[in-house]
């Protein structure tokens, strides 16, 4: 019976997860009438509903998808997302917020606050190697805020991309214990793989799946923040009183790239300087905004990926319509922000309503240098038979995502690109907006990971992540409350230590230091290219200090295995998911 029962509780609290020694379940309800034997010798005791802390706020986590470091107004882009540029002025913004550089860890540190492989999460689901860090399901020791908030007495609506469930899972046979309602969520209305058709989603309904709508015009942002306003519209309704935790979690800005043609003909000609000329304005709008640091360095342009100048004419304007689009779809999704915003305030939750906004990754480079326009991935369609038919580009009859130069100057002043250790792929924008609650807006500098913004927003609730959820015993969160930093700009990031690790390359922030390893796929670990930055200095990581500062870099990679071991990130593994050959095309081709 022992090895039986030792395979359970590691299944329950893996290893390396910072498991508590010993936790208790909570005690069950009690009864504090009087039984008689009937209803004359007995005394009722009615059941009051758990309610929270008079005052609670709303809660609202928006997540954009492969949305750069350099895709929004405020963080130095053209494009006009005057929305989300509204919340950074009156808010909160971030330069130094950390993802996990692809969607599905993301989201999982996101609402557990933990790190991704202490919670089965390593990948994309859909990769089970067979270790606890693969199986592509959240297990029930790390229970999620929704589930937290719901059972502190507060509403929980989920929109959008859910993709923390593998594909298996998402059959009408398939097992529901890790959808959206059975993780907390009240009520959900998205989809749950990892990307879909914004005119033709493949659209779940609370449990079920349902077809799209037929109705002209259709768009699932739309749709979405449209689903999202009902469902606060019918709490208040329901009780005026009773707080909400809203996750908005929009398929844009991830491919395909699909906006009504007016988003696209409005940026007509924004581009045809190119995605170098593009990348230095943002990288200089930058500077003068106060984003980044005076005297950050904009890196060059990364190997692998061609000058604009040495396009041909038919490259220039296929490759050009692409961001177009892009910036469309980018605005397109700022006004639906804006109309959930707009809701907000109408209905008088917004000023004490916390809204955290942030990108799950930077920009999306899996298309290669010539992108993909009739579908999303391992498109055939060559630049020619693009030119012809480039007024399609965005409509019903494509899928597009755009040349990997773009995803370049989307996650300016940073180089590289989402699925990567450097900042063009961890580094996103991350916006706090709360009238009632924060003191002093402005820019925020300090080191924050996407497991800090759950342990955050419990520590302002005044609510405790419970020891046990549902009889199970919890891990303890990894990330640490903001409060301070939301208070004081000038107050000390909580944690001075993140390890990173994806799909075989690896990453350590400890201390104003960063060391990377670059992975290609199929060597031996040990051969990984390793490259040193002291991002205190070096904003961009510009300056690779490994060859001049050895120790240092044997400090950091020692202190990776370290981490790695204490958060269940071993052993080391390449990914064996569907997106494996286009990973391996992207590493292959603009090698370090």
């Amino acid at each position: 019976m022992r090895p039986l029962l030792a395979a359970v509780i590691l299944w329950i609290v893996p290893p390396g997860a910072h498991a508590r020694e010993a936790c208790e379940a909570a005690p069950a309800p009690t009864f504090e009438g009087v039984i008689g034997r009937t209803a004359r010798d007995s005394t009722p005791s009615p059941l009051e509903p758990v309610r929270p802390a008079p005052g609670s706020p709303n809660v609202v986590y928006i997540v954009l998808d492969d949305t750069g470091f350099g895709d929004l107004g405020c963080y130095g882009a053209s494009v006009s997302t005057p929305s989300i540029d509204s919340l950074a002025k009156a808010g909160l913004l971030f330069n130094n917020f950390q993802s996990k550089a692809v969607c599905s860890p993301t989201r999982a540190s996101l609402l557990t606050g933990r790190n991704a492989q202490a919670v089965g999460m390593k990948e994309l689901p859909g990769g089970d190697q067979g270790y606890p860090h693969t199986r592509g399901r959240v297990p029930a020791s790390a229970a999620n805020i929704a589930q937290i908030l719901s059972r502190g007495g507060y509403s929980t609506f989920a929109v959008g991309k859910w993709h923390l469930v593998p594909r298996e899972d998402m059959t009408p046979a398939g097992d529901r214990t890790h959808w959206p309602l059975q993780k907390g969520f009240d009520r959900f209305h998205g989809f749950l793989s990892g990307w879909t058709d914004q005119y033709r989603p493949d659209l779940v309904v609370d449990n079920h799946a349902v077809a799209p709508p037929e109705r002209t015009g259709y768009h699932f942002s739309e749709d979405i923040v449209d689903q999202a306003i009902a469902m606060i519209e019918g709490k208040l309704e329901a009780d005026t009183e009773k707080p909400f935790f809203l996750y908005v979690a929009f398929g844009a800005t991830h491919a395909p790239i699909q906006v009504p043609k007016r988003y696209i003909e409005k940026y007509r000609g924004a581009f045809d300087e190119g995605w170098d000329a593009v990348r230095e304005r943002r990288y200089r709008r930058q500077l003068k905004l106060g984003v980044i640091p005076t005297g950050a360095k904009l890196p060059p342009r990364n190997p692998g990926d061609p000058a604009w100048s040495d396009l041909g004419g038919t490259e220039r304007r296929v490759y050009a319509r692409f961001m177009e689009a892009y910036a469309g779809f980018t605005e397109h999704t700022d006004g639906q922000i804006g109309r959930l915003i707009g809701f907000l305030k109408e209905s008088g939750q917004f000023d004490n309503t916390m809204v955290v906004l942030i990108s799950d990754n930077g920009g999306a480079p899996e298309a290669g240098v010539k992108g993909n326009f009739a579908r999303s991935y391992g498109d055939p369609t060559t630049v020619e038979e693009m030119h012809e038919r480039l007024d399609d580009l965005g409509g019903p009859g494509t899928q597009p995502l755009y040349p990997r130069p773009w995803a370049m100057a989307s996650s300016a002043p940073f180089k590289y690109y989402k699925l990567w250790p450097f900042n063009g792929g961890v580094r996103t924008p991350m916006i706090v907006s709360w009238p009632e609650g924060i003191r002093e807006t402005g820019l925020r500098e300090q080191f924050v990971d996407v497991i800090d913004i759950t342990p955050t927003v419990l520590d302002y609730l005044g609510v405790k992540e419970p020891e046990a959820f549902d009889g199970v015993c919890q891990m303890p969160m990894h990330g640490k409350s903001l409060r301070n930093v939301f208070d004081d700009p000038a107050a000390p990031a909580p944690r001075d230590t993140q390890f990173f690790e994806l799909w075989g390359s690896r990453g350590i922030y400890h201390q104003g230091w960063k060391a990377v390893a670059f992975h290609t796929p199929g060597t031996d670990f040990e051969s990984d290219h390793w490259e040193l930055y002291n991002v205190k200095a070096d904003f961009t990581e510009t300056a690779d200090l490994a060859s001049r500062r050895p120790e240092k870099l044997k400090e950091l990679q020692d202190l990776w295995w370290d981490e790695a071991e204490k958060y269940g990130a071993l052993p080391q593994l390449e990914a064996i998911t569907m997106r494996q050959r286009t990973y391996d095309q992207i590493l292959t081709a603009p090698a370090p």
